[in-house]
């Protein structure tokens, strides 16, 4: 008989099974963070959940809750101290966006690896940063290639202070400069996360700059573990290995998911991120929905009452 093929919807992605011969695990319906029996994969954005979200991102209160977040964010902390240690935000910056562009597949916690970070600035970003991509305990995966890309940033940073004006007032063009020095893609994970701590130091040295809609938010792990759980985007539970695989085979439709979300409010995606990867960590270690809503109110005061309910929503609560 022939294998049934599940009909596509616009903005869903089909893909392969994972190999029928693996054993599946006992007990995944107890542990939601237990791996899953292989099923074929069917991502789609569920428009619906991208609507409830959006209602929630035109109010006040969710706004004021996006930059509470990234006031609590450990990433922000790291920058602040980055920013402390340097003094000059050219310096500052250019070690910031190159430990992003080098952040990927660590091998250990992000608010380990940033304070890591923090703790190799001292004068030179440069040359900071080429130790940090040498050394680092959060980077021992893949050295090589991280060093080969803080070569091609090092092109950047001659001439960085004398244009830190006009990316300042573009992050666009920062956007495109860093994709170019990297031959990488605009939309890739690391490039928007540079710009986005490129963002973040502006902040702590109080330097305004106006972030673009149109980048969207880098799409981690814990990302695509809220998207999961939110419903924002279908494909089976909010499990650990179910957000590993939608990262590996799907990132650029969460992207779109929370771009669309994001999108009849104004709010650009990037703001929208620490919120998502604070609570993505909550989920991680509460290991389901209450008790990741029982840390996320360790982390900020306490929430108006839709700023709260957009927490929930997220989680995959009854708002």
């Amino acid at each position: 008989m022939d294998k049934k093929v599940p009909s596509l919807e616009k903005g869903a992605i089909l893909l392969p099974a994972r190999s029928p011969h693996r054993a599946p695990f006992e007990h995944a319906a107890i542990n939601p963070f237990a791996a899953q029996e292989p099923v074929e994969a069917v991502y789609r954005i569920n428009r619906s959940k991208v609507a409830t979200a959006a209602s929630f991102l035109a109010d006040a209160e969710v706004r004021q809750l996006l930059d509470a977040a990234e006031a609590a964010d450990p990433q922000m902390r790291a920058i602040e101290e980055i920013a402390k240690r340097y003094g000059r935000f050219s310096a500052a910056a250019f070690y910031a966006l190159g430990v992003a562009a080098i952040s990927y597949q660590l091998s250990a916690k992000g608010e380990v690896h940033w304070r890591l970070a923090a703790s190799y600035a001292r004068e030179d970003p440069l040359a900071d940063l080429r130790r940090f991509a040498s050394s680092s305990p959060s980077l021992r995966f893949a050295r090589s290639a991280r060093l080969s890309r803080v070569e091609k940033l090092a092109r950047l940073w001659p001439p960085f202070e004398a244009r830190l004006g006009e990316y300042s007032r573009d992050l666009e063009l920062l956007r495109r400069e860093i994709a170019s020095a990297l031959s990488a893609d605009a939309d890739s994970k690391t490039v928007v996360f540079a710009v986005k701590m490129f963002y973040y130091t502006a902040k702590a040295f109080g330097i305004r700059v106006e972030v673009p809609p149109r980048i969207p938010l880098p799409v981690d792990r814990r990302v695509c573990l809220i998207s999961l759980a939110s419903g924002v985007v279908e494909d089976g539970p909010p499990t650990l290995e179910n957000a590993r695989r939608l990262l590996s085979e799907a990132p650029r439709l969460v992207a779109t998911a929370w771009s669309e979300a994001c999108e009849p409010s104004g709010v650009p995606p990037l703001k929208l991120d620490a919120l998502l990867w604070l609570l993505g960590g909550c989920y991680e270690e509460g290991g389901g929905p209450s008790r990741a809503a029982e840390l996320a109110a360790e982390l900020f005061p306490p929430l108006p009452p839709r700023a709260a309910s957009f927490v929930r929503f997220l989680l995959g609560l009854s708002p």
